[in-house]
């Protein structure tokens, strides 16, 4: 399984176990069982989330970002072409970009698929919470295309 798929299908698990915690917290008031139970699909959850939120686990890999670790980098432009959805995604898309923005060094291939993420991106007509740090990175992976965009609304025409 590519890194692409793989970021998919822990995104699906993700969601799964996020509704599993949900299904089970609206009956966990009738009964001790149920309570259990929820209590259980608590667990499964936390102890998941941060080896399917990022390919790595989300804690190391995120530490080896701050240090410019080239697989760390790769790793982060990735799940941003990627774009998995599940709970808190959106704060993790968020960091990545604040990262990558900071001056990281990405090679001429990572700047071309962030320069095609950022597009897509301006393109999606949902709002995102981290749709302005897509615009923080634009400059640093600029091309003369990108560089013509009067402003990001050129975008979303």
């Amino acid at each position: 399984m590519n890194s692409a798929n793989s970021i998919i299908a822990n995104a699906a698990k993700l969601r799964d176990l996020n509704e599993a915690v949900k299904s089970t917290f609206r009956v966990r008031h009738e009964g001790a069982s149920q309570m259990e139970v929820w209590r259980e699909a608590c667990r499964q959850f936390h102890l998941s989330y941060d080896q399917l939120a990022f390919p790595g686990g989300l804690g190391e890999s995120m530490r080896r970002l701050t240090e410019r670790d080239p697989v760390a980098i790769e790793s982060a432009v990735q799940f941003l072409e990627a774009d998995p959805m599940f709970f808190r995604s959106g704060y993790i898309k968020e960091e990545l970009l604040e990262h990558l923005s900071r001056g990281i060094p990405l090679n001429d291939d990572q700047k071309k698929r962030l320069q095609q993420v950022i597009l897509l991106r301006g393109r999606d007509r949902r709002t995102r919470r981290e749709f302005r740090r897509y615009c923080r990175l634009a400059p640093a992976v600029s091309n003369p295309h990108l560089n013509r965009l009067q402003n990001w609304r050129d975008l979303l025409v």
